[in-house]
């Protein structure tokens, strides 16, 4: 309190007034959201145009504080826009907010405020890991021109999308010498993990040295004595001033395990002319891996003509570059600049007068990011070498340069071929418009349920949709095998002969023989081995019978409630629960929603099963493949659906126990199975009702899933894709028994028998996201 009074006199109001700040820094080059509009009365509010804002803008109290009245409005439904994305509102109740603001709600002291709409800006991608729930910020205190505290500000889903500490976010203590995130604190208490997994310590932040300086040019400015910055990193544009604080709380402290006094008293009487010099203090001051070890590693020797390594989703560069430690900035080449920005290698930076753009690149094993400049020339080396990039001392902190040392410049490449990177893109397009389930539904199901529910003899006639005409294309376009034999390229040549047989499984719809033998060719069949382990896995068994009472069940509504808030917990904002008349299933996964049959009952049992089987498996291997450099791990690779529903029984059957009937599903589904291969649609139904003591509709409904893609449903012959479901589950757990780790499993859609293969492959992450249990 004793800074804000002693070096804020007079500055409260000007930081206090947030559109006069960043009209005041826009104007001096400090980077801000885009102002769409502002409300200052009742009668402008009444005649404002909100029909000409965009489908995305933030909505803020000119006067407010600590994150109170600010409104996030993200998308449109029924042109009505949705809050946080997610819940819809009118414009008579933004309206209704604006007057809030305006008759001084959020304001401090309650004065009269002004209403204002700004651009939403969007987390940078490498925030990801984090799984904010909204936008993160940086909090930076500067007092005589030096940064001298950080914390990194991460929204939850119970701060409803804000970064406030108050509401429940999670406060990062950072590192000002690297910008790596150490400690972390939420709701007042230390914490070593994220919500969703994953250490707290060693995340950087991206553009740090930016961030120091902007925070620092913003004190020189303003000529507030005692400072709070409040700065995101968005996704296309780095870093944005969000709003400056004159008091900006003392919450920093715990985030970073430091008293903030005791750094504030260092450099009160230190002599700084320049936010450049300020930075350079902060870091040599308050680097805690300076003060943390005297040791101090060798830094890399490098050749003033060195190669740097580029990489996006889907390939990787190397391109030459020139060190210059003589030069601050670094610069590159308009042509050059053209082509990285189209190939996504390199970000254009908006909000800035000269043109310039931000990389991030790996140098001798060593990740960099920098702005580049455009310069006005290439360099021409003696040996005639032009070189189009250069790297000035700003990014080239860490790194010795030894002019003597010779590099041999190489021609760019790719890593990945671009021949499989095309394949990749091309495949994961092909098997979305493969899909087997859509072209297998007989367009006349209603009514041969209905002859069949009258008579438990009858056997479907089934008629399906015309193939689609290019199918005979697409057959020939995949005849070609894939010679590369780099572990992408192998992954890419099984795919390419699943996806053959998906177009011949379409293409022998209603021949049943033919129909059968590719079904078996593409999912597999009922082997022997697996019938008798089937077999003797239900013979014998004593289930007992449900005593939930009616009135225990839970309805859809409720459990779609529970499935959103274990979403939210898992950091998945962009997911949606919804409750739909149109799915067959009780619990489906389609996109990014997790759709609920209207009509469905659960038990409690069921809630946390289906939680586990289609939140913590599915929904979290489809989130991580997200983040994959390669098309192939979102979509799936060849064979993998046997590893995903695998999976997912395993992970369900750590909810129900061996004297429930659903633990032992995959082995009556593939006894079930088994039998339709050899009999007719009747006969299977008699079976299941008769043998396995299925009830008489849910007997009917296997026997039509059996028979899916057969005419005359009298023949032999199934669609055997059921029997992945017990095959993959004894297959996770024969992975589990040998010592296997699940969470190798959650890197994406993949195959188990492929795992080392696509460990191998160039850039994979991670996952993202694990399972609560998985993370013990």
């Amino acid at each position: 309190m004793q800074y804000i009074r002693k070096y804020n006199k007079g500055k409260k109001w000007f930081a206090d007034n947030k559109l006069k700040t960043k009209a005041f820094l826009s104007a001096r080059g400090i980077p801000g959201a885009k102002l769409y509009g502002r409300i200052e009365n009742l009668e402008q509010l009444r005649q404002f145009d909100y029909g000409a804002l965009p489908n995305e803008c933030v909505l803020k109290p000119n006067f407010g504080a600590g994150g109170e009245g600010i409104m996030i409005l993200k998308g449109k439904r029924k042109g009505s826009y949705m809050r946080n994305g997610v819940h819809p509102i009118s414009q008579e109740e933004i309206m209704e907010h604006c007057r809030d603001i305006l008759e001084g709600k959020f304001s401090m002291g309650g004065r009269k405020d002004v209403a204002f709409f700004e651009a939403v800006l969007h987390p940078h991608s490498d925030f990801r890991r984090m799984r904010p729930v909204g936008l993160p910020d940086v909090r930076i205190i500067v007092h005589n021109l030096v940064p001298v505290m950080a914390m990194l500000r991460l929204p939850v889903a119970g701060s409803d999308g804000k970064a406030n500490l108050h509401l429940g976010g999670i406060g990062l203590g950072i590192d000002i010498a690297t910008g790596l995130t150490t400690h972390a604190v939420q709701n007042g208490k230390q914490i070593t993990e994220f919500p969703h997994g994953g250490a707290v310590a060693g995340n950087q932040i991206p553009y740090w040295d930016e961030c120091l300086l902007i925070s620092s040019r913003i004190q020189k400015l303003t000529d507030i004595g005692y400072l709070g910055v409040d700065l995101t990193i968005d996704e296309d544009q780095g870093p944005m001033l969000l709003e400056v604080n004159v008091r900006p709380g003392a919450a920093i402290q715990i985030a970073n395990l430091a008293p903030l006094r005791s750094r504030l008293e260092r450099v009160k009487g230190i002599s700084v002319k320049t936010p450049e010099k300020g930075v350079r203090i902060a870091k040599d001051l308050f680097g805690i891996t300076v003060q943390a070890s005297t040791k101090k590693e060798d830094k890399p020797v490098l050749g003033v003509c060195e190669t740097i390594s580029l990489k996006n989703e889907e390939t990787k560069l190397e391109i030459p570059a020139h060190l210059s430690p003589l030069h601050d900035e670094s610069f590159i080449t308009s042509d050059l600049a053209t082509n990285l920005h189209e190939e996504g290698m390199i970000i254009a930076m908006k909000n800035d007068d000269n043109e310039r753009y931000h990389i991030k690149f790996s140098l001798h094993n060593k990740k960099v990011q920098t702005t580049l400049s455009l310069m006005k020339e290439p360099i021409t080396e003696a040996d005639s070498t032009v070189v189009s990039l250069l790297l000035g001392r700003k990014a080239l902190q860490g790194f010795l340069i030894d002019p003597s040392k010779q590099h041999k410049h190489q021609t760019p490449q790719t890593s990945i071929t671009q021949n499989l990177k095309t394949l990749d893109r091309r495949f994961a397009k092909l098997d979305a418009s493969l899909n087997i389930l859509t072209h297998i539904k007989p367009i006349n199901l209603d009514e041969e349920i209905a002859r069949a529910q009258e008579d438990e003899r009858y056997n479907p006639i089934l008629h399906y949709s015309p193939c689609e005409e290019n199918l005979h294309v697409i057959q020939v376009e995949l005849e070609t095998p894939i010679v590369d034999t780099s572990p992408l390229g192998q992954l890419l040549e099984r795919k390419r002969q699943e996806l053959l047989l998906k177009t011949k499984l379409i293409e022998y719809r209603g021949q049943a023989e033919q129909y059968t033998s590719t079904s078996k060719q593409l999912f597999g069949t009922v082997s022997s081995n697996l019938a008798r382990a089937a077999a003797a896995t239900v013979h014998n068994r004593d289930f007992i019978e449900s005593s939930t009472k009616k009135k225990d069940y839970i309805t859809a509504p409720e459990a779609a409630e529970r499935f959103a808030k274990v979403i939210q917990e898992y950091g998945m904002q962009d997911w949606k629960v919804i409750v739909s008349k149109n799915i067959v299933a009780r619990c489906t996964v389609a996109s990014k929603q997790l759709l609920v049959r209207h009509d469905a009952v659960f038990t409690e049992t069921a809630v946390r099963a289906l939680i586990a089987h289609e939140i913590e498996t599915h929904i979290l291997c489809q989130e991580n493949s997200r983040h994959q450099p390669y098309h192939i791990l979102k979509k799936g690779t060849a064979g993998y659906l046997a590893t995903q529903e695998g999976l997912a029984s395993y992970n369900q059957n750590r909810v129900y126990t061996p004297d429930q009937h659903v633990y032992f599903s995959g082995a009556f589904n593939t006894l079930g199975l088994q039998f339709a291969l050899d009999h007719s649609f009747a006969d299977t139904r008699a079976y299941l009702m008769d043998e396995l003591q299925y009830p008489p509709n849910t007997a009917l409904r296997k026997a039509l899933m059996y028979k899916r893609g057969l005419h005359d449903t009298s023949q032999p012959g199934a669609f055997t894709k059921g029997v992945v479901y017990y095959k993959g589950l004894r297959m996770i757990e024969e992975f589990v028994e040998q010592g296997g780790e699940l969470a190798r499993l959650y890197i994406g859609r993949i195959a188990l028998e492929d795992l080392e293969t696509i460990e191998q492959l160039p850039s994979l992450e991670p996952p993202l996201i694990l399972p609560e249990w998985l993370r013990r």
